[in-house]
């Protein structure tokens, strides 16, 4: 079969126009970011959470995290628990991102069976940590990823008003949250990198292992803050939450026999000790 060379300089046809092909696309080893756009009416419940978190005593959670951000502070299990509208936007975006990712990483025939019996499980999710961050002019959070659960989140409360432009057109990354490229360096079909300008009522979840930063911005005014909430979150199935019951119960039991084996193997001893002394 003879390929025509679309370079050549003889070639002068034009391309056809390209054919949508009937197409599966297959992506099984990068993590993917989910978007989220928040309704008005869950948005109008965080900027109520924040308010909540923000008035009186403030417990920061700035000490267990990298950033270079003074006030983070911190929404504790019992704030969130006035909440509970907010809380379930955030658990079904969690579901909804395993749901997908899960989805997407058991590609294949070699998946096939595994994705069948995932889609059959039921999901359970939960917040593991919270908190807000109040983001001044200069300060910033280096590239990190987030441990001790599974996925995580951002959402933007509130962005600079008064933010000055970068210094480079062709690169505006002020301000920006960056996530970088964990699966693949090939530069032609693989990202190293993709940023995101923040606005307000965006929501962004990703895999906790997902490396990101943001980084800082000017402005005209010194308490031109941008506001966003992150949390953590960590889910099982309600199969493999079952089958740690059991182990644990069975442990428990192993647990009781030797203890009670012990107390006879003790008692015998001190049977025996009497009957010498007698």
């Amino acid at each position: 079969m003879k390929i025509k060379n679309l370079l050549d300089d003889n070639n002068t046809t034009q391309p056809e126009e390209p054919k949508v092909l009937p197409v599966e696309f297959i992506q099984p080893w990068s993590n993917m970011i989910c978007k989220f756009k928040l309704p008005d009416p869950v948005f109008e419940k965080l900027l109520e959470l924040y308010d909540y978190t923000t008035n009186g005593r403030i417990k920061s959670f700035g000490d267990q995290l990298v950033g270079q951000i003074e006030n983070e502070p911190e929404v504790t299990p019992e704030i969130l628990d006035k909440f509970p509208e907010w809380s379930q936007w955030c658990l079904d975006s969690v579901r909804q991102f395993i749901q997908t990712q899960m989805t997407q990483t058991l590609s294949g025939d070699s998946g096939k069976k595994q994705l069948e019996e995932f889609k059959k499980e039921e999901i359970m999710t939960r917040i593991t940590t919270m908190w807000f961050v109040n983001q001044k002019p200069g300060e910033y959070n280096p590239a990190h990823i987030h441990t001790n659960c599974k996925v995580s989140s951002v959402v933007y409360l509130k962005t600079p008003q008064n933010q000055v432009k970068g210094r480079k057109d062709h690169y505006q990354a002020d301000g920006q949250i960056t996530f970088m490229n964990n699966s693949g360096t090939d530069r032609q079909f693989a990202n190293p990198q993709c940023s995101f300008e923040p606005k307000a009522g965006e929501m962004y979840v990703f895999t906790a292992l997902q490396h990101h930063m943001v980084w800082p911005y000017r402005s005209t005014d010194p308490d031109d803050s941008r506001i966003s909430l992150s949390f953590n979150a960590d889910f099982t199935t309600k199969n493999q939450l079952d089958m740690q019951r059991q182990n644990q119960e069975k442990m428990f039991e192993e647990m009781k026999k030797h203890k009670e084996s012990e107390m006879k193997d003790d008692k015998s001893v001190t049977d025996g000790n009497i009957n010498k002394s007698g």
